[in-house]
């Protein structure tokens, strides 16, 4: 049963950034380990007291550990992908106890004759303090997808693509997953117009129909109470004739 492959040509883009990987604390240990591994016992990375005498505060952790741990993180993103190329500069020495953060980066995908995809990556580390201690650069083959690995895989040529056939590709994809766009020149359908109020009938005269059994009739409305006369003032009283007053005389002319 063929595995699926989590990574091919078809989905790495310039840019993309490899998760990066922390690594524990070196400690002596690992270096002992390391040198046994390697064949590389050399006094600065074992013999403490040489070290010292040296004018080192400890002995060096060996500079191929940290281009160990760049492999590490690209072998692991790759997922079985032949790496063709490898190489590191080691910028800054690190000591037990520094804790390694190494980081990845795509910087090109190339079209190779005969089927082949290549893709070169920076790789980098870091300590705890944020400085550079390594610095490498990668190149991997990759199967352009998974039709391509299970073509060579049973022995067939390889799938040739080319880049002007991958980028009208891309657009295909892209145009079936753009929403629909309404066509130039036409106009969005106008809402349809509610229907006018219909006016209020005034209301018939006629008899009251009964209350429905069931419910309470409703009392009559109360008339108005009738207007009041606008009180009216009383003429003005005429003044009383004066009268004679006796003993006097009336003068003639």
């Amino acid at each position: 049963m063929l595995l699926a492959r989590q990574l091919y040509f078809e989905a790495v883009k310039v840019g993309d950034e490899l998760p990066p990987l922390v690594k524990p604390p070196v400690d002596r240990s690992q270096v002992a380990r390391f040198a046994g591994a390697t064949g590389d016992f050399g006094p600065l990375h074992v013999d403490e007291p040489f070290a010292r005498n040296a004018g080192f505060p400890s002995v060096l952790v060996p500079g191929m550990l940290a281009m160990g741990f760049l492999g590490e993180l690209v072998t692991d993103w790759l997922r079985g992908a032949r790496v063709k190329r490898f190489n590191a500069r080691f910028v800054k020495i690190f000591w037990p106890g520094d804790v390694i953060t190494v980081r990845g980066r795509v910087a090109d995908r190339r079209f190779e004759p005969g089927g082949k995809y290549a893709a070169d990556i920076e790789v980098w580390g870091e300590n705890q303090r944020g400085e550079l201690v390594v610095r490498g650069a990668v190149t991997a083959q990759l199967y352009y997808s998974a039709e391509d690995e299970t073509r060579q895989r049973n022995g067939q040529p390889p799938l040739v693509v080319t880049p002007a056939e991958e980028e009208e590709r891309l657009a295909r994809l892209s145009r079936s997953s753009a929403p629909a766009r309404p066509a130039v020149g036409t106009r969005p359908a106008a809402p349809a117009a509610k229907p006018a109020a219909t006016p209020a009938r005034p209301p018939t005269k006629g008899p009251t129909p009964p209350p429905s059994k069931g419910t309470p009739p409703r009392p009559p409305a109360p008339k108005p109470a009738p207007a009041k006369p606008a009180a009216t003032k009383p003429p003005p009283a005429k003044p009383a004739p004066k009268k004679p007053v006796p003993g006097k005389a009336a003068k003639r002319h």
